[in-house]
């Protein structure tokens, strides 16, 4: 993608529109943000919980051609559906970073200023860093519109540019479902340009999530025990014409994303797209409701989507195996009474699937633990012996996951082994092994195991023996940590740009020890609840036997009254997504997608540990 020089490009919106070929737009949750500050020989921790709530104060703007709204608080309300765009939580006290491909940084905030000069310019809003260091003021304030659907910030007021133009901005928000922050990416530009574009893929220029579809897996088992993933297909909207000139917009598992003219009623997988209408609000109909799961039927994997706008006007599609298929997307067979049928050719569809192998839906990537396969691993815990294989064993007498016995004569089931490795966006690959013994004969409720893989970050160091962290609620959890289940690295160091210093906190990694924070005395609330605060630096929490947080969390809320052994009712606080980065003179790093707020199911949990100079403090510990 690439646009000509800054002749081809206005600052205002309908230049942009004209000038600039857009890629295809691929729920918004809102983040309860734990803060910790800390205190090292470079560093300290500080946690508060805050939940950020959209609040409309926008009117919405009068219908015509062209829906054009601004806005100059970060929120914006839609008039067709009563949206309220919430951007403030895009607002950043460590400012946004980001390098072109010729490596040039781009630094800017929304909704607010940069915290240090630019080009000697106080309070501006976008700076560019060159590459021989000199410095280009591209803005003195922004704007958040919202245009046909598509929203962005317009960076204006920059320095002189030429032709008596001035530099500026255009950041473009697109919807996106993933659950992890994605990069950003700057448009080519030329040496002479004077009006820059990047995009941002976020959650929060996506429409409201009806509840149902907030955390689904879009999976279905059939009854030989393959699970068909469907999620991928979420990532993005499909246009389908409708052999009467006008078209359908398509997504499975998710709805379609809200964008630039593609204004679809909240909730829809199957919008149908009036290409000759100019009234918006009679332009997209909703021809089909997310569907959460595929089912089988007939032994066809298909999805029914029912319209909540007309009874007869539902949708139905059809999933065929093509294991040569990439983006095809659906094709329109018809309608037949009140549904509308389409096929869609994927090898998501197709049962062949790679041994003890799971595929991330977000990234693509491939989580394959077949190298562990066929291991007996034996591990002791609160005086009681387990032992389990991995994906498939030649154990007669523990053909999976058991206790055994202290004589090894007489072992109890606590579930089949088998190769599905599954995932969950908001955790670590596990295998989960059911249909135990019964383990409580009022419910005949019966023993199952979970194994999650935890990424191994102490690397060229002896890797620490599986852990039995749960044997509650007729549900064993060990977790294990390897190589294999790392997605990516983060960085504990980054540069201060204020000195051209490299910060490395990778010393505060702990192998040895979760990091249980200290709790403010005037948190009363947190001391009456005797809640915990569990944490490690740039890494996933330590394995710790009555510590059930999901796998893979880097931070953990549980509650231990003195009478309890150990915690209970845990919950995430957030996994090690995201680098450290350095703000001024103070290094933050944040713990994204944790477990559902419990006030509010719409918010995920997450921290953001501040690092604070305390030369006497030796590695710290968190404050609350």
């Amino acid at each position: 993608m690439s646009t000509s020089g800054g002749d081809g490009h206005g600052r205002d919106g309908m230049a942009v529109e004209k000038s600039i070929v857009l890629p295809r737009q691929a729920p918004p949750r809102r983040t309860t943000t734990s803060k910790l500050i800390t205190t090292t020989a470079a560093s300290s921790f500080q946690l508060f919980l805050t939940v950020v709530a959209a609040v409309a104060l926008l009117p919405a703007g009068s219908l015509g051609s062209s829906l054009v709204l601004n806005s100059k608080n970060c929120l914006v309300q839609e008039p067709l559906y009563n949206i309220t765009f919430n951007l403030t939580t895009l607002d950043s006290d460590l400012v946004h970073h980001i390098k072109s491909d010729i490596g040039e940084t781009f630094t800017f905030d929304v909704c607010d200023h940069l915290k240090r000069p630019c080009n000697g310019v106080s309070g501006g809003a976008a700076c560019l860093l060159r590459q021989d260091k000199s410095e280009v003021l591209l803005a003195r304030e922004s704007t958040l519109q919202l245009i046909d659907g598509r929203l962005h910030f317009n960076f204006s007021g920059g320095d002189a540019c030429r032709n008596g133009k001035n530099y500026s901005l255009d950041i473009i928000l697109m919807c996106s479902y993933s659950p992890e922050p994605e990069p950003m990416s700057v448009v080519p530009y030329s040496d002479d340009q004077c009006n820059y574009f990047i995009f941002w893929r976020t959650k929060h220029a996506c429409a409201p999530l009806p509840e149902r579809v907030r955390a689904n897996e879009c999976a279905v088992r059939d009854a030989s025990g393959h699970v068909f993933n469907l999620l991928p297909l979420s990532q993005l909207n499909h246009r389908v014409p409708d052999r009467n000139g006008s078209h359908f917009s398509v997504t499975a598992c998710k709805p379609v994303h809200y964008g630039h003219m593609t204004m679809c009623p909240i909730g829809s997988s199957v919008c149908h797209v009036n290409d000759s209408e100019s009234d918006y609000t009679k332009k997209y109909h909703d021809y089909g409701q997310t569907d959460a799961n595929p089912t089988i039927e007939e032994g066809k994997l298909i999805m029914n989507l029912a319209s909540a706008e007309d009874k007869c006007q539902n949708s139905k599609i059809f999933f065929e195996c093509d294991e040569a298929a990439t983006d095809f997307g659906p094709e329109y067979l018809g309608k037949e009474g009140c549904t509308h049928l389409f096929t869609w050719r994927t090898s998501l569809a197709c049962k062949k699937r790679e041994f003890c192998a799971v595929v991330d839906p977000n990234s693509g990537f491939v989580f394959n633990m077949s190298s562990l396969a066929g291991n007996q691993i034996k591990l002791v815990e609160a005086n009681r012996t387990y032992e389990f294989a991995i994906c498939k064993t030649t154990d007669t007498q523990c053909p999976g996951s058991c206790e055994v016995s202290s004589t090894n004569s007489q072992t109890v089931s606590l579930g089949n082994i088998n190769a599905d490795l599954q995932y969950n966006i908001t955790g670590a690959p596990y295998l989960r092994y059911e249909s135990g013994a019964v383990c409580n004969q009022s419910s005949n409720a019966r023993w199952s195991t979970k194994i999650e893989f935890i990424c191994e970050t102490d690397k060229g160091q002896t890797t620490p023996p599986p852990k039995v962290v749960e044997n509650t609620g007729c549900e064993l959890i060990v977790q294990l940590e390897t190589e294999l289940a790392c997605l990516r690295n983060i960085s504990c160091s980054a540069m201060n740009l204020s000195n051209d210093r490299e910060l490395d906190l990778t010393p505060l990694i702990s192998s040895q020890r979760n990091y249980l924070a200290d709790i403010n005395d005037t948190l009363t609330a947190v001391k009456n609840k005797q809640q915990k605060f569990f944490l490690n630096v740039c890494r996933p929490l330590l394995s710790e036997f009555g510590l059930g947080c999901r796998g893979g969390s880097a931070a953990c809320v549980a509650e231990q009254r003195p009478t309890d052994k150990t915690p209970t009712n845990e919950l995430s606080l957030g996994y090690p997504d995201a680098s450290l980065v350095v703000v001024g003179d103070r290094a933050h790093l944040k713990y994204l997608r944790g477990d559902h707020c419990p006030q509010d199911n719409a918010t995920d949990l997450s921290t953001e540990i501040e690092f604070y100079c305390a030369p006497k403090a030796g590695h710290g510990n968190p404050i609350l």
